[in-house]
């Protein structure tokens, strides 16, 4: 979940509490002044999730002095002292809840933006994600290396076109089914992933001590019974689905392409993961 949806989703939830806190004081006869004044905290509450903490003090300030403003004509007849305390305690609480608002949503913002960055599970499919794809290959490629060891990665590709009929939520449904399908379909020591582009949804195991005519075979059973599933939900697939199977090593070249592919869908998804991403397997090649 991202932090703008986050945002989106609390603004709309406080603007409705706020009024909904300002609306129950005009019924009950409350000054509308103070009516006014509870609807000041729109903007700091406002600013205070655009730009944080110096956005809500700054907003809070500003909804100080309309309030002070308010109280201008009243404050001529009576007097100040009487509305010094009234107008502080309104200071205040603006400020205050501009700076300590604003604080909370910068943590927020930080918290989710980590929980995001390191988030490997697909939210449609409940498979791994691209990134786990990156950063798994990356250590089986080392260990490979390192141990002698070989390892496979199976793919097959379902065209995201073929899924333009559905609805949104059908193609949730059709695409929850298909992981669901792989992770009972797999090893304990495979990973299932899936990915997505502009032109289809990939769907790739992680196949651990598995050599070039295991994986093929495998791949070739995954595609069969992934498009007899969609056939079976009303997909129209018009031929087989496209599959392929690498091993590493063996297929090294092949093997660069498909991560290079997997590391376009990630950026495209994360800008900011590749920033922190490491590569062991470069760092294995250093050394």
């Amino acid at each position: 979940m991202s932090y703008a949806f986050v945002r989106r989703f609390l603004l709309v939830v406080g603007l409705i509490g706020l009024a909904l806190i300002a609306g129950l004081g005009y019924a009950r006869g409350v000054d509308r002044l103070e009516v006014t004044a509870t609807i000041l905290f729109i903007p700091v509450f406002v600013s205070l999730f655009l730009w944080g903490v110096k956005g809500g003090v700054v907003a809070g300030a500003l909804a100080a002095v309309a309030y002070a403003t308010l109280r201008y004509p009243a404050i001529e007849v009576v007097g100040l002292n009487r509305f010094v305390g009234l107008i502080l305690s309104r200071t205040v609480s603006y400020i205050a809840f501009g700076a300590i608002g604003g604080w909370a949503a910068t943590q927020l913002e930080s918290s989710l933006d980590k929980l995001e960055l390191y988030d490997q599970v697909d939210d449609t499919t409940k498979l791994n994600n691209a990134r786990f794809f990156l950063e798994n290959t990356d250590m089986e490629i080392s260990r490979s290396r390192r141990y002698q060891t070989i390892f496979s990665v199976a793919t097959v590709d379902v065209p995201r076109a073929a899924l333009t009929t559905l609805s949104g939520r059908q193609e949730r449904s059709v695409l929850r089914d298909l992981g669901g399908m792989i992770a009972t379909s797999i090893r304990t020591v495979d990973r299932g992933v899936h990915a997505r582009d502009e032109q289809r949804h990939r769907f790739a195991v992680i196949l651990p001590e598995t050599g070039s005519e295991g994986a093929r075979t495998f791949a070739q059973r995954l595609a069969t019974r992934l498009g007899e599933q969609l056939r079976r939900r009303n997909v129209a697939i018009e031929n087989d689905l496209a599959f392929s199977a690498l091993t590493f090593p063996g297929d090294e070249s092949s093997f660069s392409s498909l991560r290079g592919e997997f590391e376009q869908i990630d950026e495209a998804e994360h800008p900011e993961a590749s920033m922190l991403r490491s590569s062991p397997a470069e760092e294995d090649r250093d050394e």
